[in-house]
């Protein structure tokens, strides 16, 4: 894991360069008669180079691409009105970009869709890239600092083709509902602070297998049919964290959700649009824990057998999910399937989360002794100190124990409450109290973020980020507005947040919700988790008290899982009375007249001056299957990609674009039998004095044998306003 220094340093760089409405809902009465269904895809790749990985380490870029990333779109209309739900393999879906989708949307004429009926969310694939968000605290602390707009704009462009080819799909269907507990290895990454949820119990023998039972198995499917055709699609639910590659890796990925769905969209053919969405992930990995201590770094798959390239972690946990919604579509013993009826309705409502007054009996018994219960509410968002100690599978730090760096409070017999304020000298901090210890008085008083210290109870402030925080500049750092939304189709009903839910808090929001929805119908409540902004974590009170990674990051204090709970609740209970939730916020629908901008989205991408295109170091003659390949060429800036598909030129960059091919030798014939998109090949660039050079690359395990070549593919910028395609192509090799 990465030190604590880069963190330290983004903070302070945030902080110098930030110092120098009412929306309504709609259909929330239910509809019922005719239904039309409609899926579609599209690709939201945009550049692979000079741009943040999805860790936000400071430093770390893209250099290459190792799958496209995509979104799909699922359409169920009943009675005329649209419900669009959208999957996309990002790493957040930040603020900013459903406002762009539906602007997207607007130019292309399909204007029924809106902020209520569209539901935007991300897999949370760390291997995807970021830079999106409108908001300082998302673009600043981050691999670059700043805003990318070439992959914002291509992002917007490709969700909103994945939502127009789901349109041009719509025909009359159906959809069903199957869910069912599966056996896929996914952990607790943070066990000790699960295990002080007060109704938490285990049978497990031992740590692992702890971790193991702590976390939801249970996967939910829609299965979406066309009458008389069979099913067009599936969208999964299922709790399991993008970290399938490793915070040390620099190619874009769809990571193992974006490898589930290419396995089944292979293995359904046609134009089959498969999903695999998030559901109450926030303590939840795909990686195993080490079965030593549960609190040290989580492993990989190719860390734990040798044989398997690192490139194919996305693949051994991708299966695991694709296997389990085979599964389910099936039906049987274990699983429950539901013909959903043909009744809908939506409720959205936005409000400001850092200041809502919690009612107690949300509350119920999960309160700590020391809690006044009767004035809880939310508070200004803050990150905490905690943070710095990491967690197990790959936040950019790791300077402490996790629940080491908090406040504690202790009720005495007289009723007071005494707090213990966190001494740093008293922590193992790898080295960093020599600096806490002297300057972390005068920066939090620099920061104003010790104003904010009681109302985040155990968490040791160390930036607000909230409008309150940063009230002088009249910018904050993140946006404290928060979009609430349901989708009730049929029996099942969709819970639409920004957070990244625990599994506690994820089961303790559901069993509320589900319920009051049972009134209407509801029989299955899914959390959509990632949706339409991003907001952070949201533990339990008990989780929050114990101050781990996702509690350090649980920015709206101790009182916010319930506050959650409470809202989805609202918007459940006008649902069923047949009333649109008021909103006591808006969300902000386009970009602040100031953005700082990366490094390369700053500028136009530059004239390439090289010969794009050249060998420059060729393929053995031979290989073994198993093997990997690799050719090197002289590459043009794969950013003009980018740039000419936002511009619309498909003449350059078509549909099909692919940065690399595999081709084999066919009765005398050259044939492509694998692109960019094929999960065993990867583009990989580096900087060769003011140029590109690529190496293409293919790993051979799952190849026949026979005589193949690589090609690289690219669009050299000739001047300002020209480009040509260039095509480099190794010499043939064998392989045995």
């Amino acid at each position: 894991m990465k030190r604590l220094q880069n963190v330290a340093v983004a903070l302070l760089l945030a902080l110098v360069m930030v110092v120098t409405v009412v929306s309504t809902a709609f259909a929330a009465n239910a509809k019922s008669g005719s239904v039309r269904v409609g899926v579609g895809k599209g690709d939201i790749t945009g550049p692979v180079t000079d741009i943040s990985t999805g860790y936000n380490s400071l430093g770390d870029l893209m250099k290459g691409l190792l799958t496209r990333l995509n979104a799909r779109a699922f359409i169920v209309e009943t009675n005329g009105e649209p419900q669009v739900y959208v999957s996309a393999e990002l790493v957040h879906m930040t603020e900013s970009i459903k406002p762009g989708v539906l602007k997207e949307l607007a130019k292309r004429g399909l204007t029924q869709y809106n902020e209520k009926n569209t539901m935007l969310a991300a897999t949370h694939c760390h291997s995807s890239t970021s830079n999106t968000s409108w908001y300082t605290l998302y673009d600043l602390i981050n691999g670059v600092p700043g805003y990318d707009d070439e992959s914002y704009n291509v992002i917007c462009i490709g969700i909103a083709d994945a939502i127009e080819e789901a349109t041009n799909d719509l025909a009359p269907g159906s959809v069903t509902l199957s869910y069912g507990d599966t056996n896929i290895n996914t952990y607790n990454r943070s066990l000790l602070a699960a295990r002080a949820n007060k109704n938490y119990k285990t049978s497990a023998k031992n740590d692992t297998q702890e971790s193991w039972q702590s976390v939801s198995k249970e996967m939910s499917l829609l299965t979406f049919q066309h009458d008389g055709e069979g099913d067009i699609g599936m969208l999964s639910f299922f709790p399991s964290h993008g970290t399938s590659n490793g915070i040390d890796n620099e190619l874009v990925a769809a990571d193992h959700k974006g490898y589930a769905a290419y396995y089944v969209e292979q293995a359904k053919g046609r134009d089959y649009v498969a999903a695999f969405a998030q559901a109450e992930t926030g303590d939840v990995s795909p990686n195993e824990p080490n079965k030593k201590d549960v609190t040290k770094a989580f492993k990989r798959p190719a860390d734990v057998d040798k044989t398997l390239d690192a490139i194919e972690n996305q693949m051994v946990d991708g299966r695991e999910e694709a296997d389990a919604a085979l599964w389910l579509q099936k039906g049987g013993r274990g699983v429950t399937t539901i013909n959903l009826t043909k009744t809908a309705a939506t409720n959205y409502s936005v409000v400001d989360f850092s200041d809502i007054k919690v009612d107690k009996k949300y509350i119920g018994d999960h309160y700590m002794p020391y809690d006044d219960i009767e004035n809880a509410r939310t508070a200004e968002p803050c990150i905490g100190a905690g943070i710095i100690a990491g967690d197990e599978e790959g936040a950019p730090v790791d300077n402490a124990k996790e629940g080491a760096v908090k406040h504690t409070f202790k009720k005495n017999a007289d009723g007071t409450v005494t707090r213990t304020k966190v001494d740093f000298n008293e922590i193992d901090l790898s080295g960093l109290e020599k600096l806490f210890d002297p300057l972390w008085p005068y920066a939090m008083k620099l920061l104003k973020s010790d104003e904010f210290d009681e109302a985040q109870m155990e968490k040791v402030v160390c930036l607000a980020v909230g409008h309150r925080g940063w009230e002088l500049t009249g910018k904050p750092l993140m946006e404290p507005e928060t979009p609430f939304q349901i989708f009730r189709i049929g029996e099942v009903a969709l819970l639409a947040s920004p957070f990244e839910l625990t599994t506690e808090q994820g089961r303790r929001t559901k069993e509320v919700v589900a319920k009051t929805l049972k009134k209407a119908g509801v029989k299955h409540v899914i959390n959509a988790t990632y949706s339409n902004a991003y907001s952070q974590y949201m533990v339990t009170r008990e989780e929050f008290a114990e101050q781990h990674y996702e509690g350090s990051t649980d920015l709206f204090g101790p009182w916010s899982g319930v506050a959650l709970t409470q809202e989805f609740d609202r918007l459940a209970k006008d649902m069923v009375a047949g009333r649109a939730s008021k909103s006591t916020a808006s969300m902000r629908t386009s970009a602040p007249a100031a953005l700082l901008y990366t490094y390369a989205a700053a500028v136009p991408t530059p004239v390439d001056v090289n010969d794009s295109g050249k060998l420059v170091e060729d393929v053995q003659s031979s290989y073994k299957r198993g093997e990997t390949v690799t050719a090197v060429f002289e590459a043009a800036n794969p950013r003009s990609i980018s740039d000419l598909r936002i511009a619309g030129n498909k003449d350059l960059v078509p549909d099909d674009y692919t940065y690399m091919k595999v081709q084999k030798l066919v009765n005398g014939k050259w044939k492509t039998v694998a692109t960019d998109n094929d999960p065993y090949t990867y583009t990989r660039y580096h900087n060769h004095v003011d140029t590109y050079r690529v190496n293409v690359n293919w790993l051979t395990k799952k190849a026949a044998k026979g005589t193949y070549r690589l090609v690289y593919c690219g669009v050299k910028k000739d001047t300002l306003i020209s480009y040509h395609k260039v095509v480099g192509r190794s010499s043939a090799f064998t392989l045995a």
